[in-house]
């Protein structure tokens, strides 16, 4: 009898609803019973507009109004094309203005145009349900017909670009540009990890890829989960969250298998929510920083940045471990008789027998296979040290801040190239001898011509890359994202989630990161993150509110990162982990699995993240650009604006 498989058969009993979605319900009650304690239940505690805010709000105004009179500069703009170069200019090249001028820009030309104006009602309403149909397709393909999600996104995009077209030519809309749309670098980026991790698995047996499997593989169930969140948050924070999981998953999903679990949800999702989690902490760890941080008035710097999202990032990923253990102790913990059993369990080292049988069984079955198995060398051979010279290589040239597309695509060929030498000149030939019933090789096979003369065979040809180890690249999970990015920048163009944001954001929208209307701030992001998807949200934010600060940016990174675990659309991540589980026939990270463990955790780790980041950091809450820190030209500490000098006087 398998003792694990019995062991796992017993922890997997049916949850009733309240137990499934008791949790999510009473996170979304407490999170609205707070804004409302906050704000008042319509608003009527939103405080007006301190001094100083609508003296920097009016600072803004007035600088935005001196670049847009400002001389262009044809030729330097079109040389910079969507880049505004660097944000220090000399006096000779301009200074602040020229700089604000060059990105002002940027960003009402290219990051964020609004053309919202240009559509009919009729137009704005038909694109957001075509969208919305799209969204509950991809977030639920189960329940309709078996397309698989690639397939229904790229359907979604293609049906948005036809009906834009139908809307332009009845005057309902304006020109779709689609190509304009499809953001390119993380498509890049995700064809050469995909590469990258397919050459680290499949170069040698006993190599890099199995050590990393082997290094998180453990008896005992919940210090198996353990170490994939550590793994996954540290490796997120280093490097990015798409990276890791796009690895990491099928690692996963194979443990699950060799360990015969009967529900893989725990792993996964420890997966795909740290790496979430781990990513805020690093302005390299997501897409969303990574724009951030381009697009933000002030320099934001890598220390800095993570110095102040240290404790956000620690509270947020303690709050979803332990949540995870709490939700899924009957998985984690076998045999356990409740909370305080679990805890002995954590922190003295306790057995339950059932965990006692898991490891006596996983021993034996190690045993048993070392003896009827070659031993594999479990020292470094010579591909296991280029492959960690050539990752090593990777992570120096994505910290010297290298493009990252570029640097992945480059180690994914270059391990490539290094795959097809060692399989040349080093891998054994296949054997093509045929053998009869008594097992003794037949002699090769001759064939004549015409004129009775045997033809001798000709030299074998080796099987090329293309033919093997290209085919094993993703191209479903480009395409997925392909159609996502259509969809959502045409449901963009409509204005409908910057109208959502102005409505909901009411009085709140020109003091967002200032208590009390903070945490309905990041409610808000949350939910455009998970509707719109985080970077178009980051790319509204930064032409709604061009000087924003860079406190203010820290307080949206963490929200749009963690909002990532919310649903299974909230982050790529999530869409990768997904795809790469059902690629191996795990398909048990769906949507309605996802959600009632997404929910509560991602709305505890996101109030109390906002909390520790509003009460403890070391960012400015001022622009240096526009001269409001101390010590600077435009800096007071109560200033009124005066519309009729354009300065300031003191009160």
């Amino acid at each position: 009898m398998d003792v694990e498989a019995v062991v796992e058969k017993k922890a997997s009993k049916k949850a009733t609803f309240l137990r499934t979605w008791g949790p999510a319900i009473l996170a979304v009650v407490c999170a609205l019973a707070i804004n409302a304690a906050l704000l008042g239940p319509f608003g009527s505690k939103i405080p007006d507009l301190s001094n100083d805010q609508e003296y920097t709000r009016r600072l803004g105004m007035e600088r935005t109004e001196a670049v847009i009179k400002m001389e262009g500069d044809f030729e330097g703009d079109y040389a910079r094309g969507k880049s505004f170069g660097p944000r220090n200019l000399s006096e000779e090249e301009g200074g602040v203005m020229e700089y604000t001028r060059r990105r002002h820009r940027v960003l009402k030309d290219y990051v964020h145009e609004d053309v919202a104006d240009q559509f009919s009602t009729f137009g704005k309403v038909s694109v957001s349900l075509i969208y919305f149909a799209f969204w509950v397709f991809l977030m639920f393909p189960n329940w309709f017909l078996p397309i698989g999600r690639p397939g229904i996104a790229l359907g979604g995009g293609i049906a948005m670009v036809v009906w834009r077209y139908v809307l332009l030519v009845s005057n309902h809309g304006p020109i779709f540009y689609a190509e304009d749309v499809i953001i390119l670098e993380p498509l890049f980026l995700l064809f050469g990890l995909m590469l990258t991790t397919i050459y680290l698995e499949k170069m040698e047996r006993g190599g890099l890829f199995d050590k990393l499997r082997d290094s998180l593989d453990d008896p005992v169930n919940w210090k198996r989960c353990a170490k994939i969140m550590t793994m996954s948050t540290l490796g997120s924070a280093a490097v990015m969250n798409d990276s890791i999981v796009l690895i990491f998953s099928g690692v996963v999903v194979d443990l699950c298998v060799r360990h015969k679990v009967a529900n893989s949800l725990p792993y996964l999702l420890s997966l795909a929510t740290t790496a979430n989690t781990g990513s805020a902490l690093t302005m390299t760890g997501n897409p969303q920083n990574i724009l951030i941080v381009s697009l933000a008035y002030d320099d934001i710097r890598w220390l800095p940045f993570a110095g102040n999202m240290v404790l956000p990032v620690l509270a947020a990923s303690l709050i979803n471990a332990v949540m995870l253990f709490a939700y899924y102790s009957t998985e984690l913990f076998p045999g356990s008789s409740g909370a305080l059993e679990n805890c002995g369990i954590l922190f003295t080292g306790n057995r339950t027998p059932e965990m006692l049988a898991q490891e006596h069984a996983y021993y034996a079955r190690q045993a048993a296979q070392k003896e009827g198995q070659e031993e594999v060398s479990s020292g470094w051979s010579m591909w296991s040290i280029i492959q960690i010279v050539i990752i090593l290589t990777f992570l120096v040239f994505f910290a010297c801040g290298f493009d990252v597309s570029v640097v992945s695509i480059s180690a994914g060929c270059l391990l490539m190239c290094i795959a097809a030498y060692k399989r040349e000149h080093y891998d054994p030939r296949p054997e093509n001898t045929d053998y009869d019933a008594e097992g003794n090789p037949l002699p090769p096979k001759k064939t004549y011509d015409l004129d009775g003369n045997e033809i001798q065979p000709e030299e074998e040809e080796l099987v090329t890359e293309s033919e093997t180890t290209l085919t094993e690249v993703d191209y479903g999970l480009l395409m997925l994202f392909i159609g996502q990015f259509i969809l959502i920048g045409s449901f963009n163009d409509t204005g409908v989630p910057q109208e959502f944001f102005r409505l909901t954001m009411g009085s709140c929208s020109q003091q967002m990161t200032a208590v009390p209307c903070l945490y309905w701030f990041v409610l808000i992001i949350t939910i455009l993150s998970n509707i719109a998807s985080n970077v178009p949200v980051v790319q509204m934010l930064a032409a709604t509110f061009p000087y924003a600060t860079p406190y203010d940016w820290l307080q949206v990174s963490f929200s749009a990162t963690v909002a990532g675990n919310l649903t299974m659309l909230g982050s790529a991540a999530n869409m990768i982990v997904a795809f790469q589980a059902a690629k191996v026939g795990d398909r048990t990270f769906t949507s309605e699995r996802h959600a009632p463990f997404g929910i509560p955790s991602t709305i505890v780790s996101l109030y109390a993240g906002t909390f520790l980041l509003a009460t403890f950091h070391f960012i400015p809450e001022c622009s240096e650009k526009l001269e409001r820190c101390e010590g600077q030209a435009n800096y007071c500490e109560d200033c009124v604006w005066d519309p009729s000098k354009g300065n300031d006087d003191q009160e």
